[in-house]
């Protein structure tokens, strides 16, 4: 077992932690009490919890996939690691300079703080005197704490794992140790995974013990295997740079490891494959995650909405019903961990990087909200089927402008109201008393819900060839997205796009679940599907480009067309509908009126009384009162610019906007064709894996690298030719 504790300030697991304060402890630290212990554990989570509002989710995950795309670019330092901005000189792998952005290597650090905390809290508790005594009683306090400690402690290397491949690798064992040595993933995984299946016996469901979402439990630990062993099992680009080259790839007993190979990049020393034995990690986690899903405690997938209100809104979505909890900071009972984001601290990003997103300022109604993770006009129109419940719920094509006023978003591919199609899971339209300050939602990093659990479930069943459990376990969660009296037809449809495959099923299912919750990144690499995805979806791009500018639309085959232009007109929806924030799209519209316009898509429009807020905050006469919600025409169908259908809509107050066509144009509206940006419209997506890249089978560099303060720390040299500062 290898270790050490590397980042930018650090020398030795010593110099990492401070006594001087009671959540902080070093080697020779020891528990006064369990109130003592509990304290350093609850410092482990705040140290991490700036690292899923701020760090690798919003900066780095969300980009890289074809379901999520990132609105504002990013810096060189994060673009150039996914290979994401490749094609430019200065973002591709041999040019990226390793000490650009500061969040990758202040994510190295932060989760080495917590596990050194975690390693702190193990060793401590089993030095206790009736360490056998808890151990054979639990779950109790003590034991629930060490699991919880042992749960972050896993958690936190396959972070590393996922982002930065082999790392350093040390335990309870090791603590005090300065040890500067890689240790293979494979080993750390299998290690972890034997941990994890030693203390999920000892720790607390949801629900036990008065246990939340906002603290490791019982059901975390049963997805987390599940996640330990997806990954172990999983496609993985990996050094052929290190001693002995593949054979440094061990097992948790030390024996070399045979790998099925896809593909190799030699000029990089990278092999994109997964282990010969692979299969032997599903079939570990299905009892793991058959006990997160059959004995849930007090967690649930939420399958009913029991919304109304006297207005008469349409609600009936249970899966808006769990994200309108989240956002209105409700912990749902499908909630299986949430990091915890404090309302008052100024730095809650779910809504700001996930969320609609608002043009306004700081104050503003709605503040400003970056939106800086939005998605292609394929997923709204095509992936989604019409039906699909997920899809409005999930992304939308209107935001904010800070006044109260809902705006359709333009395709300057810049942020806030200039990303195209954004994501719509967070609102903060949608809470009760919203903080018109920006940052200051106070809505959680949600980590893992029951709905993943009994995907990850279906998926080991698949594998295992066991198609009935699987279709029982797939069907809990595609059924919830449609109504009825459908379900039945709907999933037929699903299993006919894959070919009967239920394997792919459920991973098409995960694709349309998991919008905007960075899940579909790391699926595609796990899967060994990222070069065969990134290569066909740029194609489809580049053809639907084409489409779009020789016939006006893009015809999908679910029966979308996506239109050269829309058009829009802002009205007083309180008089129309009776209120301004939509909900599911009612039944029996006619299209072309007024009230389709506002329904259509749904879950969008504005508070309701952003009034009242701006009055609470001393602004009154901030908002608009009348016109609040746009009303859009011919979103999902053709209507040609000089046909009656178009002239009679200008004249009722409608104006003809720029769609489909800002994705080629400079600006929004009538201006010539621009390459450019076509170009970065229909070749981001991975876009430094080329597609002679993907011909020559090389292996997709998705990886980060250590920074130079790592690498001068510990003596360790950078793979997959990135550059390192130790030659």
């Amino acid at each position: 077992m290898m270790a050490v504790l590397a980042g930018a300030s650090v020398v030795s697991c010593q110099n990492f932690l401070s006594a001087s304060s009671p959540s902080t402890v070093d080697a020779d630290f020891v528990f006064s009490s369990y109130e003592t212990g509990k304290t350093v554990m609850l410092g482990a989570y705040n140290t991490v919890t700036g690292s899923y509002t701020s760090g690798l989710p919003t900066n780095f995950d969300d980009i890289g996939s074809d379901t999520e795309r990132c609105s504002v670019g990013m810096v060189a330092a994060l673009v150039g690691a996914a290979q994401l901005y490749g094609g430019q000189p200065s973002y591709t792998v041999e040019n990226y300079n390793i000490n650009d952005g500061s969040v990758p290597g202040g994510n190295w650090n932060t989760f080495y703080s917590a596990i050194n905390r975690c390693n702190q809290v193990i060793a401590n508790i089993q030095a206790l005197s009736d360490y056998d005594e808890i151990i054979a009683t639990a779950p109790n306090d003590w034991s629930d704490l060490l699991g919880q400690a042992y749960a972050m402690r896993a958690t936190m290397y396959l972070e590393l794992i996922i982002h930065w491949g082999d790392v350093i690798y040390y335990t309870e064992e090791e603590l005090g140790q300065d040890i500067k040595e890689l240790t293979n993933r494979d080993y750390i995984l299998e290690s972890e995974i034997a941990a994890m299946e030693k203390a999920e016996k000892w720790m607390y469901a949801i629900g036990e013990q008065s246990h939340l979402p906002d603290q490791m439990t019982r059901n975390y630990a049963d997805g987390l295997i599940g996640r330990l062993c997806f990954w172990a099992a999983g496609f993985q680009t990996r050094r052929t740079d290190l001693e002995g080259g593949m054979a440094f790839y061990t097992d948790i007993d030390g024996k070399a490891i045979s790998f099925e190979t896809w593909g190799e990049d030699p000029a990089r020393n990278a092999s994109y494959g997964r282990r010969s034995d692979w299969k032997k990690f599903y079939t570990k986690a299905i009892p793991y995650l058959e006990k997160g899903v059959n004995q849930p405690a007090g967690a649930s997938l939420t399958t009913v909405d029991p919304r109304s209100d006297k207005e008469g809104r349409t609600y009936g979505n249970p899966f808006q019903y769990y994200f309108d909890q989240v956002t209105k900071q409700i912990m749902p009972e499908e909630s299986i961990f949430e990091w915890s984001i404090k309302e008052q601290n100024g730095n809650s990003r779910i809504a700001y990087n996930f969320g609609r997103g608002s043009s306004g300022g700081s104050p503003a109604y709605p503040p400003k909200a970056n939106a800086q993770t939005c998605t292609y006009p394929a997923v709204f129109y095509g992936m989604f089927d019409p039906q699909d419940m997920r899809r409005d719920a999930s992304v939308n094509v209107t935001g904010s402008n800070g006044s109260g006023v809902e705006a359709i978003y333009t395709y300057a591919l810049s942020n806030r109201l200039t990303i195209g199609i954004g994501m719509n899971k967070y609102d903060l339209n949608r809470q009760v008393n919203p903080d018109a300050r920006q940052l200051f939602s106070g809505i959680n990093y949600v980590y893992m819900r029951q709905a993943d659990i009994i995907l990850m479930l279906a998926e080991a069943y698949a594998v295992n060839g066991d198609n009935a459990k699987a279709t029982t376990e797939l069907r809990k969660i595609h059924d919830r997205a449609f109504a009825d009296d459908i379900q039945d037809a709907k999933f037929s449809e699903l299993l006919a796009s894959v070919d009967g495959d239920l394997y792919e099923a459920v991973i098409e299912e995960r694709k349309l679940e998991f919008v905007g919750e960075t899940n579909r990144r790391f699926d595609l690499i796990r899967t060994g599907k990222l070069p065969h995805v990134a290569y066909e979806f740029r194609k489809q791009l580049v053809d639907q480009m084409a489409e779009l500018r020789k016939n006006g639309y893009v015809q999908f085959d679910n029966g979308n067309q996506y239109p050269d232009w829309i058009w829009i007109k802002t009205l007083n929806a309180k008089e129309i509908l009776g209120y301004r924030l939509t909900m599911q799209t009612p039944a029996g519209l006619t299209e072309g009126t007024d009230e389709y316009g506002l329904l259509v898509p749904g879950w969008r429009g504005q508070h309701d009384d952003w009034n009242a807020v701006a009055e609470e905050d001393g602004k009154k006469g901030a908002i608009v009162m009348d016109n609040t919600n746009v009303a859009i025409q011919g979103l999902f169908r053709y209507i040609d610019p000089d046909s009656a259908e178009a002239k009679a809509l200008e004249a009722r107050g409608y104006t003809k906007t720029a769609w489909g066509s800002g994705t080629y144009t400079l600006k929004s509206l009538g201006e010539e064709y621009s390459p450019a940006v076509e170009a970065q419209w229909s070749s981001e997506f991975m876009c430094g894996y080329t597609d002679a890249d993907y011909a020559a089978k090389k292996a997709p560099i998705y990886l980060m690298p250590m920074n130079e303060t790592t690498c001068l720390t510990t003596g360790l040299k950078n793979g997959y030719g990135f550059n390192s500062p130790n030659k």
